[in-house]
């Protein structure tokens, strides 16, 4: 089935600015993502049910956690309202300013997380308090060392009273993780084999050695 002239046109511009940054789209979809090892920054060119066009969502998704979609962790998310489709010459102009626009907050989220310890930073002083960010805090800081505040925010996450299969199962891998704190080479170890199986589970290239050091 061919590709919407919307979509056609977001991959051509996309190809032009975000491939030279080292992105890859995300199968057929209209989602691009920046590997960047413990993290992967997602671009996403969201279609609208209601007309031809393109919403732009960026951010970062931690991938500690293992699973099999993408998330958006961390950033601004919407960063562009709905643009039209309108004709191709329109929209290959609206297709290029939500790429470039795509490309400057990519640029911008690899300044700010290049280490577990910059989101720890983000996490503690911006982010929003809640279950799953105590969750990514309890994993930061105890890959930056911080042993004191990864129990308290593991204690957070084991605290919550809510029954929902996802929570359960958050409890149980942050009782899990939080037993690697008395070793610190343990720790690590345990949270890269996380990120490996998660990036293997979203088709993500596999890490060399050299880039399985966390902290």
């Amino acid at each position: 089935m061919p590709r919407p002239a919307s979509a056609r046109l977001i991959n051509a511009a996309a190809k032009s600015v975000l491939k030279p940054l080292g992105c890859i789209p995300k199968g057929r979809s209209r989602i691009w993502l920046d590997d960047q090892s413990f993290w992967v920054g997602v671009i996403e060119f969201q279609p609208s049910a209601w007309g031809r066009g393109s919403y732009l969502n960026v951010g970062a998704c931690w991938l500690w956690y293992e699973k099999d979609y993408v998330s958006f962790d961390a950033g601004e998310y919407r960063v562009e309202s709905f643009q039209p489709y309108e004709s191709d010459e329109q929209f290959a102009a609206a297709a290029q300013a939500l790429v470039e626009r795509a490309a400057k907050e990519l640029v911008d989220l690899r300044g700010r997380f290049p280490s577990p310890s910059h989101v720890q930073d983000w996490l503690t002083r911006e982010a929003p308090r809640t279950l799953w960010n105590h969750y990514h805090l309890a994993v930061s800081a105890g890959l930056a060392g911080d042993v004191d505040q990864s129990k308290r925010s593991f204690a957070e996450v084991k605290s919550c009273p809510d029954e929902w299969p996802w929570v359960i199962e958050l409890k149980r891998r942050s009782a899990e993780l939080e037993k690697f704190l008395l070793s610190d080479s343990g720790f690590k170890d345990e949270v890269m084999n996380t990120v490996v199986r998660t990036r293997a589970l979203l088709k993500l290239s596999a890490l060399p050695e050299n880039a399985r050091r966390m902290g």
